[in-house]
């Protein structure tokens, strides 16, 4: 039972979802191919298609591709589950994502949304935005954006956070190629050699060799789903392409860092703090995307730790781009179905 639970850990078989075009619809205009974050997508032949340089199709299921097609030519179909291992979570979720049915599963979404408040329309329609136009976000609606945050419910009202907003693009590029620097070093130890170069043809046949494996194995224990293997496809995606921006040439990243020494720890203030900023970010007409990696980049890097300005007592926490949509960002996607025990 004992070596079940933890047999495949790196790289478990799985049941990945399906990505499917309508060529008669699809026109090749790519936006499907930037928003995605792990670069699973390519325009071949004037179509969409999932691009092959990998063992499989890994994706994450955000289901951002559908959401930017102007044509509504693609959909997403089942979702990633893992059977066995550590990794099983067939048994978590018994079926597949559902549309947003906040009155009940009977009438589609826009049947129903003009019933909705407006933060309720907020939440449903909100889509993590990869394609920004270059107009920068004035300064009176990034004080907005950190106010919304400032408001955001904390442990003894304590608000233990500070916000470092960057708009200079000088600074932006250096922070995507530092960021990049170090995160290529983590991405060797985890994924195959023929995957580190997105201009090489790859091989869908590729393992990792077995220190890798056992590096992962043991990975686990400190990172937990950071050891996950899609996660080990967004790593490649910045790391393997020399042209990659890791935050998609937003114009302007605010870094939220947290105080260590906060009341009862920082994760969860610092998500309500984050997602108030996106809420309101999106209300304004604007879009984001919280970006984690450059995180764990800075977070090794003591030196530009301290030209950006985060000093003790703070560490970085999250980021996030923001800027103004290239198109259309935001509409309801699925949603893996609720998981609730009643007690009454």
């Amino acid at each position: 039972m004992f070596l079940e639970k933890y047999r495949m850990v790196a790289m478990p078989q799985a049941m990945w979802a399906e990505f499917i075009v309508d060529d008669e619809k699809c026109t090749g205009c790519g936006r499907c191919v930037n928003a995605c974050p792990v670069q699973l997508i390519e325009v071949r032949e004037k179509k969409s298609r999932s691009n092959e340089r990998y063992d499989a199709f890994r994706c994450l299921t955000c289901e951002n591709c559908a959401a930017v097609c102007p044509e509504n030519a693609i959909t997403i179909e089942k979702d990633y589950r893992v059977p066995r291992g550590f990794w099983k979570n067939i048994h978590v979720y018994p079926g597949t994502k559902t549309p947003a049915a906040p009155i009940g599963n009977e009438r589609t979404y826009e049947e129903i949304k003009e019933k909705l408040t407006p933060v309720e329309r907020v939440i449903y329609e909100r889509r993590s935005n990869r394609l920004f136009k270059k107009k920068q976000v004035p300064p009176e609606l990034v004080r907005r954006i950190i106010e919304a945050g400032r408001f955001a419910p904390s442990a003894g009202n304590n608000q233990p956070w500070k916000f470092i907003v960057i708009q200079s693009p000088d600074v932006l590029d250096e922070l995507n190629r530092q960021s990049k620097k170090t995160l290529r070093f983590f991405s060797k130890l985890c994924v195959p050699d023929t995957w580190m170069d997105k201009r090489t043809p790859g091989d869908k046949n590729a393992s990792l060799k077995n220190w890798q494996k056992i590096l992962l194995w043991l990975l686990v224990w400190f990172v937990g789903g950071d050891a996950d293997q899609r996660a080990h496809g967004g790593l490649n995606a910045v790391t393997s392409d020399p042209d990659f921006h890791i935050f998609f040439n937003a114009p302007t990243m605010i870094l939220i860092l947290a105080d260590k020494r906060a009341i009862g720890g920082t994760r969860l203030d610092i998500g309500i703090c984050a997602q108030n900023m996106v809420l309101a970010a999106h209300s304004l007409g604007l879009g984001t995307c919280y970006i984690d990696l450059i995180t764990k980049a800075v977070g090794f890097d003591k030196k530009f730790q301290k030209k950006l300005g985060i000093d003790h007592p703070f560490e970085i926490a999250t980021t996030l781009a923001i800027g103004y949509p290239l198109g259309k960002i935001d509409g309801p996607v699925r949603r893996e179905p609720q998981r609730v025990h009643w007690i009454s």
